[in-house]
Parts: C-alpha cells; structure tokens; sequence
C-alpha cells in the first residue's frame, strides 16, 4: 500500500495544480468543461483522503478494504506505527472537514437566500410587465435571479438597465436569468464553493470556483438561445458593460462572443468524451485504493 499511497499522492498532487491551471485556460463546451471540474474535485478528494488512508493501513495490510476492516475490528491498532496514527488522523480529519464544509454551505446558501428575499422584496416591486420578476431602483445596470425551489425562483432588474434596454433585450435577459433557475444552476456550485471553503490553500478550488461560476452564464447563455435571438442578447450584454464597470470583464466579452457565433455542432461528441475523460479520472484512485491487490503494491 505504500506504492498504491505514493501514486495517490502524485495524482493528488496533479489535480492540485497543474491540472486545474490548464483546464481553467481551455475555452470550449461549458456544459463539458463543467464535467471535467466536477471529475478534478472528486477525484483529487479522493486521491488526496485515499494516499493518507494508503499509508495508514501499509504497516499491517496489503489492501485498503482489509486494512479499514482491521481497523474497525481493533485488530491491528497495536501494529500502527506513530506515523500511520498521524495519517489515519489526517485522513479522519479530511473527510469530516470535507463533508461538514458541504452541509455548512448548503445550509449557509439556503440561509442567505431567505434572508436575501425578505430584503429583497423590502425595497423592490414586482414588475407588472414581466411575471416573477421583481425591480430595483439604482443606475447600477443589475440582472441576477435568486432561487426558490425546483425550476422556481425571481429574476431581479434595475431601473438602470431597463433605461438602457430595449423589449426584445429585455426578454433576452430575463430569458437568461430564467435558464439560471430552470437548471439549477446555484445547486451546481455549492460544492465548488464547500470544496473552496474547505481547502482554501489549495489553489485548484479557487481556480474551479471561479471557473465554475463563469460557465454557468455561458450555459444560461445557451440554454436562452432556444427563446430568443443570441444576437439580442449579446446586444444586451454590451449594453449592460456600457453603464456599469463591473460587467467589463473578459467574461462578458467571452459570452459577447459566444452569442455572436452558431453553436459549435461538434459539441455532442465533445461532452461525451469530456464525461470518458471524467470517468477515466474518477476510476483511477478508485481502483488504486478499491482494487484487490496482489502484486505487493
């Protein structure tokens, strides 16, 4: 188990760094690109949990499952070594620092959105053109949606950007925001946002929360391309970078120049080999620590 840990440790090690740092510069299919950061999270927490587990049970054991069933058993506590005790904590710790992250930032998103709607609809009115939508007053060009349950939620406009905007890019917007909450989309990075909130040193889950936050508006972007012109709202996505230095950012750029092209049509088979490559990610620590082993790794 000593080798089987120190592969962990390298696949660990990859999916800590450099290879989060090249999927954050590959620009293609976001639904895809979304795949493969969900692979990097599992499988580095995995790897990362399954090389100090490794090399907690290589003392008394040639495999993972026999070596957690000893222990649970009692009957190799008197064979661990001091440094097999400090991974075994390790690997204890991490896993409980992992999952307590997830349930705290579930729990900390539901909070925030309730709370959110009862200040929201303190100094807002619902729009009588525009059904679950709610308006606020400021010059700040403002668009975003707050959820309330499966497929239902509002989508939130300032009087500065309506100003700006005409109908048919008014609908485009609104069109986007209601793709953020027919997918779901806030569910889709809580567990970047836990997997940040619980390894902040790691620079893999700034860059993966980052990154996912900027595909999901490049997938409401697509998903709003079966209601409306992508040309109107990519008009709208100007706009709204004209009146307000927050929506000046390469990603609006990005997403101005997404919707001025036709969807890639290669797209399909790139999701399917993006979903292999996933696979392929998630099976290697999971055969390497799941596996019976009998070539003395």
């Amino acid at each position: 188990m000593s080798v089987v840990g120190s592969v962990l440790a390298v696949l660990a090690f990859l999916l800590a760094w450099p290879v989060p740092a090249a999927l954050s510069r590959f620009r293609g299919d976001p639904i895809s690109q979304v795949i493969l950061w969900q692979a990097v999270g599992l499988s580095g927490g995995l790897s990362l949990i399954g090389t100090a587990l490794a090399f907690a049970v290589a003392p008394t054991s040639h495999s993972l499952p026999e070596g957690l069933w000893q222990l649970a058993r009692g009957q190799s506590h008197a064979h661990l070594t001091v440094f097999a005790w400090i991974f075994l904590i390790i690997a204890v710790a991490l896993i409980a620092r992992l999952l307590g992250c997830l349930a705290l930032t579930f729990y900390s998103a539901r909070r925030t959105r309730i709370r959110h709607d009862e200040i929201l609809h303190l100094l807002s009115e619902p729009s009588a053109t525009y059904p679950d939508t709610r308006i606020i007053t400021t010059d700040e060009a403002v668009a975003y949606c707050l959820p309330q349950g499966p497929r239902k939620g509002t989508a939130v406009l300032s009087t500065g950007l309506l100003e700006v905007l005409g109908e048919d890019e008014r609908t485009a917007v609104i069109a986007h925001e209601r793709a953020h909450l027919d997918f779901r989309h806030d569910v889709l990075v809580i567990p970047f946002a836990a997997w940040h909130r619980a390894l902040p040193f790691f620079s893999a889950t700034a860059i993966g929360l980052n990154s996912v936050n900027g595909l999901i508006e490049l997938m409401a972007d697509d998903q709003a391309r079966e209601h409306v012109d992508p040309a109107i709202l990519a008009k709208a996505v100007r706009e709204a970078a004209g009146i307000s230095p927050e929506h000046r950012s390469d990603l609006s750029a990005q997403r101005i120049d997404r919707l001025s092209r036709p969807l890639d049509p290669a797209r399909v088979p790139v999701r399917v080999t993006s979903t292999l490559v996933a696979l392929g990610l998630l099976l290697v620590p999971s055969l390497l620590l799941f596996a019976p082993v009998a070539s003395g790794f």
